[in-house]
């Protein structure tokens, strides 16, 4: 997962984002998404300062493979100083070792965060859906995992101020609320009452706003002649 550097935005990735979106239900199929219909609830990933630290990842880490529908996945979670904010080790199962930074010791509250992103890497593992190229396929985890329930936490955890900037994952804070903004049409959650950052609720405004020119576009619009025919004729 990228951890760091100058913060993007706009929405730079908005094709593979949507192809991502395509290829999550073409995989899963549409009844199996609607089961996930219930975001990860704040309370159940909530981390403090006075939480031990090992035993509270843990604890993250099963109520993220219980939301995944993982159930005989095992995660280990440990802290390492590395460049990255987190890594998983995609192996045959049903064991998984994730790395976090070391600077999760001391920023707590985005263990939930950087965690939402690696299982949703262990979940596309079991499924065998990935694309080419590491920064589609990491596109392709921020998408499902915003889409399935669990990314809002990524969205959460940019913040952005005159002096500093923060934010995990590889979408912008805009295509993560544009995914945030589309999923809640689906499945009519309002994700806004969970935002502790004021800079995530802001990119979420934005993409909600795009998601909802989405929607009153016609079927099509985009696809040109031959795209409008072959819809026709199949």
């Amino acid at each position: 997962m990228a951890n760091g550097g100058p913060v993007e935005h706009g929405y730079p990735h908005l094709p593979t984002v949507r192809a991502a979106v395509t290829a999550l239900y073409r995989r899963l199929s549409y009844d199996t998404v609607r089961t996930f219909s219930v975001s990860v609830a704040p309370a159940d990933v909530a981390f403090c300062d006075t939480d031990d630290l090992h035993l509270g990842a843990q604890r993250v880490a099963r109520e993220l493979v219980r939301h995944y529908r993982l159930p005989d996945a095992r995660l280990i979670v440990g802290f390492r100083e590395m460049e990255h904010a987190a890594h998983v080790e995609l192996a045959a199962g049903p064991e998984y070792f994730v790395e976090l930074n070391d600077r999760f010791r001391t920023h707590r509250r985005d263990i939930g965060a950087a965690l939402a992103h690696e299982v949703a890497h262990v979940y596309l593992h079991r499924l065998d859906l990935s694309f080419p190229g590491t920064r589609d396929n990491e596109i392709l985890t921020d998408t499902t995992a915003t889409y399935l329930g669990a990314g809002w936490l990524l969205l959460d955890a940019f913040r952005e101020d005159g002096a500093s900037s923060q934010k995990l994952g590889y979408l912008t804070p805009e295509e993560f609320g544009y995914v945030l903004a589309k999923r809640s049409l689906v499945f009519g959650e309002d994700p806004s009452v969970w935002f502790t950052s004021a800079q995530a609720y802001t990119a979420y405004v934005e993409g909600r706003a795009l998601a909802r020119r989405d929607e009153q576009q016609p079927p099509l619009t985009a696809a040109g002649w031959a795209g409008r025919r072959r819809y026709a004729r199949d």
